[in-house]
């Protein structure tokens, strides 16, 4: 993907955002690119306080500070924000992911389902009674059950499955188990994102299994019936929760941790990749890791995921 100097510098001044221009530009186009990758002729950003490491020529990189500047490259100099958060928003309003309003004719849709303007629901879906808000993206081979209510400008990646039934279950004799009727449903709040391969099991009864505005949930997580996931949570891949788990707000929770159900995660709480949680946190703000996981506290700039909060 490629992006023009004069890209750039419209979206900084449309934004009123100062900048100083260091060095000349090495031509007009520019590919943009990480530094877990670096190649020529870039668009990156660094936000160090010290000396522009990668071995680049002929690149465009947004920085904080001057102590970052060296030769070969052109640099932007941004004091007044952070240049990471520059540099997304400015990917954001040339690239980001949005509804074409196209359904495709190869999508079977229940003649009671209610969806609103500019949604997007690609082929091979199968949408129950449900409800879908304004400009939702619903990917292929994704299935939305009855009882569904999906907030506006939020996109479910390919093969996802939402409101699937669960399975509790009791003994009814020595050779056979009677099974609890799963009668609830699923409720997604506004621009939440569910990566490839979710799968969200309704509640049991009359509960809703709910994730809260701006939650993220990447590629293949399970959630349980009945969990709650408050606002600005984060799951990275292949996170699992039991039925009835309650995840606080603005938590961040690393890739494969579990979660026996039942249990409470208080806000802002930060759980390790592999960490597996079997009770309660006993306040806001806590690290767990391990198995099974134990408290410690958080570091203020804890590595692998963004900064938390204040």
């Amino acid at each position: 993907m490629t992006i023009t100097w004069n890209q750039i510098k419209q979206f900084l001044e449309l934004n009123q955002i100062p900048f100083e221009q260091i060095h000349s530009l090495p031509q007009e186009t520019f590919e943009v690119a990480s530094l877990f990758s670096p190649i020529d002729n870039g668009f990156y950003f660094y936000n160090a306080e010290a000396p522009f490491f990668a071995d680049v020529k002929n690149s465009i990189i947004l920085v904080n500070s001057k102590k970052a500047i060296t030769t070969s490259n052109c640099f932007i100099l941004i004091e007044t924000q952070d240049v990471q958060l520059v540099y997304y928003e400015l990917l954001n309003y040339y690239f980001e992911q949005r509804s074409t309003g196209k359904i495709s004719s190869l999508v079977e849709i229940d003649k009671e389902a209610k969806i609103d303007e500019n949604v997007q629901i690609d082929a091979f879906s199968i949408i129950g009674k449900s409800k879908i808000g304004k400009n939702c993206i619903i990917g292929s081979h994704c299935k939305i059950y009855d009882n569904v209510e999906i907030g506006d400008n939020t996109i479910i990646e390919t093969g996802s499955i939402i409101g699937t039934k669960g399975v509790a279950w009791i003994w009814k004799d020595k050779n056979n188990k009677i099974t609890q009727p799963q009668l609830g449903g699923v409720t997604i709040g506004e621009n939440c994102f569910l990566g490839a391969n979710t799968i969200i099991v309704r509640g049991s009864l009359n509960e809703h299994t709910t994730l809260f505005r701006n939650v993220m949930l990447a590629p293949s997580c399970r959630l349980g019936h009945g969990t709650i996931i408050k606002e600005n949570v984060h799951f990275a891949n292949n996170v699992i929760t039991g039925g009835n788990v309650s995840i606080g707000k603005n938590s961040f929770v690393g890739s494969g941790a579990i979660f026996r159900p039942k249990v409470h995660i208080h806000e802002n709480t930060i759980v390790a990749a592999g960490a597996v949680v079997v009770k309660n946190t006993s306040e806001p703000k806590k690290t767990l890791t391990g198995c099974p996981a134990k408290e410690t506290e958080a570091k203020e700039n804890p590595s692998g995921m963004p900064k938390p909060l204040k």
